[in-house]
């Protein structure tokens, strides 16, 4: 037996739901996505800052980096900088999202997942790279302290 599929005009709530959906598909990732750049951008230009705290001389060593502490802390911001910058690269990386043009509910779900997927990994770059600062903030108190 055929199955029977019922067709009727969208009310205005479903209408409403579905403009939306056109607009906040474009939008609301695309904010995630700009801070995602932004971090992605911090992390170059600090990763930078911290490669110039540890440069080792030719002639000597500076004091603070004969510690195994610094060097543990300078190994470690750089670690978690590179997770950093990762997780925001997941952020902005194109990916394929499908949903039922004709059905809004499936939409509105694909978009929850899309803004949950984005956020989550922003949120978790986010943390990483306030720990790199704090390893970073250790480093450079500690060449402070040394000079």
């Amino acid at each position: 037996m055929p199955k029977v599929i019922s067709i009727r005009e969208e009310n205005i709530q479903e209408k409403n739901l579905r403009e939306w959906f056109e607009t906040q598909l474009l939008e609301s990732p695309k904010n995630l996505e700009e801070a995602a750049r932004l971090l992605i951008g911090l992390v170059t230009g600090l990763l930078g800052a911290l490669f110039g705290v540890l440069t080792i001389s030719a002639e000597t060593l500076p004091a603070y980096l004969s510690l195994p502490s610094i060097k543990m802390f300078g190994v470690g911001a750089v670690g978690l900088w590179l997770a950093a910058l990762l997780c925001g690269l997941v952020v902005v990386t194109p990916r394929k999202w499908q949903s039922d043009a004709g059905k809004p509910d499936t939409q509105s779900q694909v978009f929850r997942q899309l803004l949950n997927y984005k956020a989550t990994w922003l949120r978790l770059s986010a943390i990483l790279f306030g720990l790199a600062v704090i390893a970073l903030g250790v480093v450079l108190v500690a060449a402070l302290l040394s000079v």
